[in-house]
């Protein structure tokens, strides 16, 4: 499993993907080493699958150098045109931070009305240059390469479950975050991806901070103890 696979804010963009919440236009500054990964797994999503020439994947300038202003309008035409396989047609924006300005505003309509088969992804590592007109016509988010907290070994039976329930009492509920994400590290690392984003939903819960700590304790135990599937539902709710 990659790192931007567990990496949080990127698994809450899946998830409200999955979940049917697209924006027109998103726009995500990530590190470049993590872009065709994004391209991949968000044309999977928005096209039903992912493949290099997919006619109804366009993607414009590259990781070293932006589109400019005639590629520009030669993709805002590409893109009007009806999707040949998919019900989306998605463009790909890349060095979306590096577009001059004349190329940035040659996509401000396409930004805001885009066709409604259209969606957009401006690709960046550095949001700030980010052209504001444009990022506030897109859903922006930033994703950065965190420093991995060590793996820690997940409690299997009664004894170490009751061990962990007198200490995390006791924790604050960033404790409690930190705690799970070494979890899901060390599911990972297992290869035990269900249980890994399992755990990362407990953690995206825990961070919203709308549940105590004695009701975070409860929920952990009933979804990683007793396997119930609540966590994803109160996710839904805190949204």
């Amino acid at each position: 499993m990659s790192d931007l696979a567990v990496n949080v804010v990127w698994q809450e963009i899946l998830r409200e993907t999955r979940a049917g919440n697209i924006p027109h236009s998103r726009a995500i500054s990530a590190p470049s080493e993590w872009h065709q990964e994004i391209i991949t797994e968000y044309a999977g999503l928005i096209l039903g699958a992912y493949r290099p020439g997919h006619p109804d994947l366009l993607i414009i300038g590259t990781e070293d150098k932006a589109a400019n202003i005639d590629t520009c309008r030669d993709f805002m035409s590409d893109i009007a045109l009806k999707p040949l396989e998919a019900q989306k047609r998605l463009g790909v924006i890349l060095s979306a931070d590096t577009l001059n300005k004349n190329a940035a505003n040659s996509l401000l309509k396409l930004a805001e009305e885009p066709p409604d088969h259209a969606v957009l992804l401006f690709l960046m590592t550095d949001g700030e240059y980010f052209l504001p007109t444009l990022r506030s016509r897109s859903r922006f988010s930033t994703i950065k390469a965190d420093i991995r907290t060590e793996p820690r070994k997940i409690p299997e039976n009664p004894s170490e479950w009751i061990a962990w329930l007198d200490s995390a009492r006791k924790n604050d509920v960033d404790a409690i975050a930190l705690e799970l994400e070494s979890w899901a590290n060390y599911a990972a690392d297992m290869n035990k991806f269900d249980l890994a984003e399992r755990i990362y939903t407990l953690k995206l819960i825990t961070e919203k901070k709308n549940l105590s700590v004695p009701m975070l304790c409860d929920l952990i135990l009933l979804t990683l103890k007793e396997g119930s599937n609540y966590s994803e539902y109160i996710l839904d709710d805190l949204r």
